[in-house]
Parts: structure tokens; sequence; C-alpha cells
């Protein structure tokens, strides 16, 4: 229990640490963002208000485009177009990489057109002791590769690298090599488990 209220104020201190730089953006400073929560057999499943993607994205200094939806909800590709994100983030609920939108490879969906995809700003949830989209023992690490992604120059200072290693050092015993970290940001398509 010793250990678990120390992952608890960390993770407190590091929302307080990320909230104080980002409530005092103004609409305009925040790029709009997508979570795709689920994609697969032609179906997409959007991160709306009510949800985890909601608190990710405003935390971290960003717009959710699809706050006007509730839960997990279905989109497709014209109000995709519409939305038109700046960034655009895939779950580990979900089989997709990043470089399947690049490379427009998934049939019946055009992604060439969308702004995140032109603008090389697509990414995948980062992987560690579960998936870092819901609630887990890795969620401050979570909210401040977020953060970083979202806001980099706000949060240039944040070494997210080392960030990862002291905390799963100091919270699970495990000494991560370069390699490991490296892992952890490009999980593997299986890890969808889909």
């Amino acid at each position: 229990s010793d250990k678990a209220n120390e992952m608890i104020n960390y993770g407190r201190n590091v929302e307080a640490s990320v909230l104080e730089k980002t409530r005092t953006l103004n609409d305009d400073e925040k790029p709009r963002v997508l979570i795709l929560f689920n994609y697969g057999n032609g179906t997409i499943t959007a991160s709306g208000s009510k949800f985890f993607g909601q608190y990710w994205i405003e935390s971290a200094g960003g717009i959710n485009v699809a706050s006007e939806l509730s839960g997990q909800a279905e989109i497709n590709m014209e109000q995709i177009y519409e939305w038109n994100p700046d960034m655009i983030f895939i779950t580990n609920f979900s089989a997709v990489l990043p470089e399947d939108l690049y490379n427009n490879a998934i049939d019946g969906h055009d992604w060439s057109q969308v702004k995140a995809v032109q603008d090389g700003q697509v990414y995948k949830f980062p992987l560690g002791m579960y998936r870092w989209f819901p609630p887990s023992s890795d969620t401050p690490l979570t909210l401040m590769w977020l953060a970083k992604t979202i806001q980099p120059e706000l949060f240039a200072d944040v070494a997210m690298n080392e960030e990862i290693k002291n905390y799963f050092w100091q919270y699970y015993n495990a000494k991560l090599t370069d390699e490991d970290v490296e892992t952890i940001y490009h999980p593997a398509r299986e890890a969808a488990g889909n």
C-alpha cells in the first residue's frame, strides 16, 4: 500500500504540473485532436465526451473534435473530413498503426486529405504495463507523454525517456534500456488482441 500511495501522489503531482501549464492556453493555441478509440473492419469509433479521451485531450492542452459525441461513438470519414483534426491518436484497442493512415492503406477510407495525416501528426498510444489509453498504473506517464506530444514547446523540458525509465525503476523495480522504451512507444499491431 505504501508503493501504491507513492504512485498515486506522483500521479497527482504530474497532473497538477501539467494543468498548471495547459490551463492558461487560449483555444487558438490548442490543436484540434481526434482519438480513434477503435478502428477495424470498416468501423471507426472516436472518443467523445464523458470518456477518457476528453480528459486526456483537455488536460494535455488540446481540443477534442469529438466532444459533441458521448462515450465511444461510431463516426465516418465524412465526419473526420469535416473536423479535419490537427492531430490523431490511435489507441491500442485498434490494430491500426500511424503508417496505415500515412500510406492510405485502409480500403475504402481516404486519409490523404486529413490535416493530421498531411502534417505527420498521427500517433499510436504507447503500451507499458497496460494500454495507455484507459486509466492504469502508467497513467502519470500517459498524461506526461500526451502533454509533451500535444504541446511540445510548453513541455520541452520534459525528458520523456528518462521519466519512463525512472518511473519503471522506482515503481516496478524494472531497469529499462533505450530499446525497451522504444518498444513502449511503438507497440506491435498484435497488442490490440483482435
